[in-house]
């Protein structure tokens, strides 16, 4: 083999090598955005049946006592399962709902203390979008809560979208955050 034709080979293997590192990169930013964007969806979720999820624990015969499972492998049972089974698995188990209740209702208690600390108007309407729309006793549409709060229904949506971003760090830790 000559001079010319290793140095070819050198080459075409630095290509190759090259591309194949390019491709696992970004296959792996791929695998991260979708694991955030599952989490931000599962946040969302976790909003959207929070009152039904509550009233199944205070009616609920089993007590977080009977449950050896964490909140971490609850969110990690909730990660590896689809939306369906993970909605399913949680109507089906009083325990885990309980526990997943208490850790939403802290996570809430930490986003509410992070709005009303940062003394910003636009915070202190997520707080009251997200008491409203998931939270209250009382549900009120996304068109009431913009009448409510005199913006747009767009500004509400906006707000979810923020509030979820910032609910998903706290319920899922530093995997919940959306790298830029």
């Amino acid at each position: 083999m000559g001079k010319v034709d290793k140095e070819m080979i050198r080459i075409a293997a630095e290509a190759g090598a090259k591309a194949a590192m390019e491709k696992l990169e970004k296959e792996r930013r791929r695998d991260e955005e979708e694991r955030v964007d599952r989490r931000l969806h599962n946040t969302r979720l976790l909003l959207k049946n929070y009152r039904l999820f509550k009233k199944h624990t205070d009616n609920a015969v089993y007590q977080v006592g009977q449950l050896n499972e964490s909140i971490y492998e609850i969110l990690e049972l909730m990660e590896r399962r689809g939306p369906s089974d993970f909605t399913a698995s949680i109507k089906n188990s009083a325990a885990r709902t309980a526990v997943l209740v208490q850790h939403i209702e802290v996570m809430l208690g930490l986003y509410k203390t992070y709005c009303e600390d940062s003394g910003r108007q636009d915070n202190l309407r997520r707080w009251r979008v997200v008491k409203a729309l998931y939270v209250d006793d009382q549900p009120v549409t996304v068109q009431e809560l913009a009448d409510r709060e005199f913006v747009a229904e767009k500004t509400i949506r906006r707000d979810v979208d923020s509030i979820c971003e910032h609910l998903a760090a706290l319920l899922f830790g530093i995997d919940g955050i959306k790298k830029e």
